[in-house]
């Protein structure tokens, strides 16, 4: 996330309205020369790369933007050199063996270096080679150009912006069950309801880190890995309530299609729980069949996406969903359940995540809740589909 101190928005109508400065093509001519002045100072040590920033690049560069790009650099410059020795372990031996002798320090570097059988001028290139003035510049990535650089400044911006939201929502239309899969992933406390008819999308409504009392940082970071993936939907719209700065004053952020953001494919990567939850539960209930994203549960304009449909191969009729919930408040969860029971669906347990509690409450007392913290426990699975009262 970019510091408070280098986003450029302005803010329009009393203070009403976010708009953010967006890189532009005008700015690719500049971005190019600082992306050829960075891949000059190719392993060389960051601190001559620090040293160059203090002259002006050969062509003129907004200094607010400047000051963008260099932060999404910044990563290119931490390849650590490599050192003969670890630095710690040179730095203690030369100083216990300097602290002992008082003779002059290449006799004593030289001497410290036999120990570790390596060169004099190798042990002094390792005394300090963790130090972050000595990293190394890194080669930028061959398809960072000009207009790339500006697209992830641009999402820079927006990310940023998103991180100090207290609600944000969501309007899109065309892939958006990979937008949905992808927030149920990351565990975003989210209502998703239809746009109209199933053919015009869907409505996300997701709460922000600031609407929250715990976890707001790791949260933030879920909640921004989001935004990419919104220009790979055919159409969507999000506005988002942010707070700006030290004061308690909401303004909006509106981004919409076409805007200059970044994007790309993104899979997402199985995660551990689900394959142990799987590896348990088909073992521990061999006349049950376990399907991965059934179709949603429509109920009014509300959906739910459960994670997985539980059928009996014996009693196809009975039937069970299962949805994995990650970041939770109880306020959250007991909406959920009174949507649930208003609808008449009780054939839904929700396995709640207990280390992502983000408002100092406890989980609500209810047979269809069951909580986790490393791993879903199948044999509680199956009791609520039993009718077996919980032992907590």
């Amino acid at each position: 996330m970019l510091p408070y101190a280098l986003l450029r928005v302005s803010v329009h109508l009393e203070g009403e309205r976010i708009v953010p400065h967006y890189f532009a093509p005008r700015d690719e001519p500049w971005l190019s020369v600082l992306l050829d002045e960075f891949a000059r100072f190719t392993g060389r040590r960051r601190a001559e790369w620090v040293e160059r920033l203090r002259e002006p690049l050969p062509v003129r560069a907004p200094k607010a933007k400047l000051r963008i790009a260099l932060s999404l650099l910044e990563p290119l410059c931490r390849a650590r050199p490599a050192a003969a020795v670890p630095p710690k372990e040179a730095r203690a031996a030369l100083f216990r063996a300097a602290s002992a002798s008082h003779a002059p320090r290449g006799a004593v570097l030289a001497s410290v270096a036999a120990s570790f059988a390596v060169s004099p001028a190798e042990l002094d290139r390792a005394l300090f080679a963790d130090l972050a003035a000595e990293q190394r510049v890194v080669a930028p990535p061959v398809e960072l150009s000009a207009a790339r650089l500006a697209r992830d400044a641009n999402l820079a911006i927006v990310v940023s912006l998103v991180r100090r939201a207290s609600h944000v929502r969501i309007t899109a239309r065309g892939k958006e069950r990979a937008l949905i899969g992808h927030a149920r992933f990351v565990g975003l406390i989210c209502r998703a309801s239809r746009l109209g008819s199933a053919s015009e999308g869907i409505v996300l409504d997701v709460s922000g880190p600031f609407a929250l009392f715990r976890h707001s940082e790791l949260y933030g970071r879920a909640l921004a890995s989001l935004i990419p993936r919104l220009v790979n939907c055919d159409e969507f719209e999000l506005s988002a309530t942010c707070s700006l700065g030290r004061t308690s004053r909401l303004s909006s952020l509106s981004l919409r299609s076409g805007d200059p953001i970044g994007a790309g494919e993104h899979l997402l990567p199985e995660r551990r729980l689900e394959r142990k939850f799987e590896r348990d539960f088909r073992r521990a209930a061999p006349d049950w069949e376990l399907i991965r994203e059934p179709a949603a549960i429509s109920f009014g304009e509300t959906l739910i996406f459960p994670d997985y449909e539980l059928v009996h191969r014996h009693q196809p009729e009975r039937r069970w969903r299962l949805e994995i919930v990650g970041f939770w408040t109880a306020e959250y969860l007991l909406e959920k359940l009174r949507r649930l029971r208003a609808a008449g669906i009780d054939d839904i347990v929700l396995c709640v995540d207990q280390r992502r509690e983000c408002a100092e409450s406890t989980l609500p007392a209810d047979q269809r809740v069951v909580p986790y913290e490393t791993s879903i426990d199948a044999g509680a699975v199956l009791a609520v589909i039993a009718g077996e009262p919980r032992r907590d």
